[in-house]
């Protein structure tokens, strides 16, 4: 072999030498974004891509050729989800948890009574006097007919897309009854009687007559109005509330499904009212102090919701809080809901992989098992947890961020083997005629 051959073989050498190293480079650095939705098994896309089912992740390489992530959230019956996230770096730890809303559809319902003249309620909303027709959202409505002197009429219907159902009521006369037709400025006040929500202002309520009753109006950023009223058989008490303004902060809150239990800070609050998903019907809770309260609402057949939240003087805050349906968990299991802080941690049992937060289990077995969450960014959680068949174990987990790891000092080896090479070289040529 001359000399020219041997330098020629060299410089292959050092090509075969460094290609591996450059595609460590460029693939090497990754990240996740984890993408979660209410309720989930929507589909992900991600600048167009499709990229799976919720709960998943999404994986970025990060030293490739920046893309700008542009996450859409779709599933059928529900309004499509879309957040912006743009660029995504190495050190960056990316949550999307969407709270699809469903997509309502119309139906309509003819009402009608005897006697006529009848105050029409329909999943607790005034909608006029009988004979009416109203439209609704397709599904089943609780329909209350009250008229002064009768016995209020209660009873359900199911409105299916575009058509029309009859309901008509026949209301008994009564002499047990009386009315508080209640009045603030502003309006749109909720009203408390005996402790319990009823509705927003301008309302006429039905109580029970002859024994006294506790009213209580309250107007996010005004201060609670109170007076106890008696009303007599068949008689209508007026109450007119002008609310004066407040520095406290008070709480917004609408669910779906409606009728949710609310509790701030374990005191009970009320029901949430029937809201539509062009019309929000916001129960007010308050006056609050400033300063971080636990939220909570309940529902027969739905998972409990929990969630905190820190408000400043004079804030009004608004939530809307879309409840997760409970699976249900057999006699010789037991359940487990968990939910952390951030949400879609990966949740495993006895270290198998079960999912994202939050989610609900209905077959974990009687016995001692270990919880585990982990989320990029964060310290693992891990917990013993004892479970009884039949009954259901709630955990709400506030993960603790991890400290980052310093920057890894890049090794001289490349540079090293370079001016070896280049050493070589040098001699190879000095040693040729």
């Amino acid at each position: 072999m001359n000399n020219f051959h041997l330098v020629l073989v060299l410089l292959a050498g050092a090509a075969l030498l460094f290609a591996p190293a450059s595609a460590e480079v460029v693939g090497g650095d990754t990240t996740t974004i984890r993408v979660t939705s209410s309720p989930s098994g929507a589909e992900v896309y991600d600048a167009g891509v499709y990229q799976g089912t919720t709960p998943c992740g999404i994986v970025v390489h990060t030293m490739g050729t920046p893309i700008a992530h542009d996450i859409v959230i779709s599933k059928d019956g529900y309004y499509t989800y879309h957040q912006y996230i743009g660029e995504v770096y190495t050190d960056q730890h990316i949550t999307v948890s969407a709270i699809l809303t469903p997509v309502a559809q119309t139906g309509y319902l003819d009402i009608s009574s005897s006697p006529s003249g009848t105050n029409v309620y329909v999943d607790g909303i005034y909608k006029g006097t009988s004979p009416l027709v109203a439209a609704v959202d397709t599904g089943s409505h609780s329909i209350r007919m009250e008229k002064p002197s009768y016995d209020t009429w209660y009873g359900t219907s199911h409105v299916s897309a575009g058509a029309t159902t009859q309901v008509h009521a026949t209301l008994d006369p009564s002499v047990s009854y009386g009315y508080i037709n209640v009045h603030s400025t502003p309006a749109d006040a909720s009203v408390y009687v005996d402790g319990n929500y009823r509705d927003t202002t301008p309302e006429v309520i039905s109580v029970t007559a002859g024994t006294p009753h506790e009213v209580r109006i309250v107007h996010a950023g005004y201060q609670a109005y109170q007076q106890t009223v008696t009303v007599s058989t068949g008689s209508t008490v007026h109450i007119t509330a002008n609310l004066v303004t407040s520095s406290d902060a008070y709480l917004k809150i609408a669910s779906y499904p409606s009728g949710a239990a609310v509790y701030v800070d374990g005191t009970y609050c009320g029901n949430t009212g029937y809201s539509s998903g062009s019309s929000m019907n916001y129960m007010s809770v308050g006056p609050l102090t400033a300063g971080t309260h636990t939220i909570m609402l309940k529902k027969d057949g739905y998972d409990t919701y929990t969630s905190t939240v820190t408000l400043s003087p004079d804030e009004i805050r608004t939530m809307s809080v879309t409840l997760t349906q409970t699976q249900p968990t057999p006699a010789e299991n037991a359940g487990l809901y968990i939910q952390s802080t951030p949400s879609g941690a990966e949740v495993y049992v006895d270290n198998v992989f079960r999912g994202y937060t939050p989610m609900h289990l209905s077959d974990i077995a009687e016995g001692q098992h270990t919880l585990l969450l982990q989320h990029s960014g964060y310290n693992d959680w891990t917990e013993y947890v004892y479970f009884t068949a039949g009954q259901t174990v709630e955990k709400d987990v506030a993960m603790s961020p991890a400290s980052v790891p310093p920057a890894p000092t890049q090794s001289p080896f490349p540079v090293l083997a370079f001016a070896g090479l280049a050493g070589v070289l040098a001699f190879a040529v000095r040693r040729m005629p």
